[in-house]
């Protein structure tokens, strides 16, 4: 179990609530598929999965666009950004392995135990990464980009402009912290008026 975060020295801290957030929600993952017997359904697996995918494609992708492009000519941003591409990637692969399984309600020992072992292959992957993130990336923010520039950035991680419900990342969040974690976020959302939308 990940310890209770009870600070955040800058507004990029948000990433250690979002990174414990999607542990949670990769541990669930795991879970699911590996409590699947044969003959289960996949059905719930594939809703989970189908989550933790949304969640940490969008993380992603935000991050390469308004966290890391700011951090030119820095090689902890490039890796960063090729480490993403490795996590899109088994998503896929993972993704195209339920869909050639659309239909089979009643999965073989086989495809449970590929799919689990595909599953934390990819957990593993997202968690080396996580720390490799808060070890080389997130230091580099904090001494580089100005605080209403974190804030910003902070705002475009729990914020999807593009969606229909722009809270859907905050309110997903939120229901994976602990009370002094949820005032801890929103503490920092309160800041984002300071933020013009669509700034930066």
């Amino acid at each position: 179990m990940t310890p209770e975060i009870t600070t955040l020295e800058s507004p990029i801290d948000v990433m250690y609530l979002l990174h414990k957030a999607l542990r949670t929600e990769a541990a669930r993952v795991e879970q699911i598929i590996s409590q699947l017997g044969v003959g289960g359904s996949l059905l719930s697996f594939k809703r989970a999965f189908s989550r933790w995918a949304k969640l940490l494609g969008y993380h992603a992708v935000v991050e390469d666009r308004y966290l890391t492009a700011p951090l030119a000519g820095l090689q902890p941003a490039r890796d960063n950004e090729a480490a993403h591409q490795g996590l899109a990637e088994q998503l896929e692969s993972l993704q195209a392995d339920l869909d050639a399984e659309v239909g089979l309600t009643l999965p073989l020992a086989r495809t449970q135990r590929h799919l689990y072992g595909k599953v934390v292959t990819l957990r593993i992957a997202q968690d080396d990464h996580f720390e490799e993130e808060e070890a080389f990336v997130l230091p580099l923010i904090r001494q580089r980009i100005r605080e209403e520039e974190q804030l910003e950035m902070a705002r475009r991680l729990l914020i999807d402009e593009e969606a229909a419900d722009r809270r859907w990342v905050f309110d997903w969040l939120a229901g994976e912290l602990t009370p002094t974690e949820r005032q801890l976020l929103a503490d920092l959302v309160a800041r984002f008026k300071e933020v013009p939308t669509g700034s930066g």
